[in-house]
């Protein structure tokens, strides 16, 4: 419609968002069929937990389309989904960090480097897209620079998720579970952020990669409503 603001134009849902999640299925059946490919062959387990981290990195896809999708979800359950957005969106990036389980075993190790690289592409993916979509609801309600300020504060907090997730080896739902102790864990680091600054590079530094690949990635899947000229 003539003179539509790009910030007005939310992803497109229903039959329109069909071909975003097929190429997201695409690209997280591809790893998912070379580790059943490789279980088959070799008769172990190894690197099992690719399977699951990749349903978990499509959780957060799930609570992002159902929290903003238009008219279809109920006011009260949208800050639920948000929060679960939230707290499940360091799953899809932290495929990437399955990189270092990489070593040589009972496949060539470019096998496994096609299968661990094409998981972490998926969980990218995963992880962008849902972004896409929640700062395009922030950025509709609030404007565009809300909107970018909004995606660069989920990035760094996705940082801090993957960082204690792969080293501290909490999961998004211990918040619920057991509150108190992550909670501590967590204020250690903001309270004291001079001596963990390996820590808060390491945040930046992942933040630096999800923003960097925030565009290319999005627009290559195909998550949202490019700007309409005319």
């Amino acid at each position: 419609m003539k003179g539509t603001r790009p910030i007005d134009n939310l992803p497109p849902w229903g039959r329109s968002a069909r071909p975003a999640i097929l190429r997201l299925a695409g690209l997280t059946a591809l790893p998912a069929g070379l580790l059943a490919a490789r279980v088959i062959h070799t008769g172990s387990p190894v690197h099992a937990y690719v399977a699951w981290n990749l349903v978990l990195a499509w959780v957060p896809v799930v609570c992002a389309y159902l929290a903003v999708r238009p008219g279809r979800t109920p006011r009260l359950l949208r800050p639920a989904l948000g929060l679960g957005w939230l707290l499940f969106l360091p799953n899809a990036p932290y495929l990437v960090t399955d990189l270092k389980h990489l070593h040589q075993g009972q496949v060539p190790i470019l096998y496994d480097v096609i299968l661990l690289f094409s998981a972490a592409l998926g969980g990218l993916a995963l992880g962008l897209v849902s972004l896409h979509w929640m700062e395009a609801a922030v950025a509709r309600a609030l404007g565009r620079w809300p909107g970018r300020l909004f995606g660069v504060v989920a990035a760094c907090a996705a940082g801090f998720g993957v960082y204690l997730g792969r080293y501290l080896r909490w999961n998004s739902w211990d918040l619920l579970v057991q509150p108190s102790a992550l909670v501590r864990d967590v204020l250690q680091y903001v309270v004291h952020p001079v001596q963990h600054w390996q820590v808060w590079g390491f945040v930046l530094l992942f933040a630096v990669l999800l923003l960097s690949a925030y565009r290319p990635v999005t627009a290559w899947v195909g998550a949202g409503q490019e700007e309409q000229a005319g």
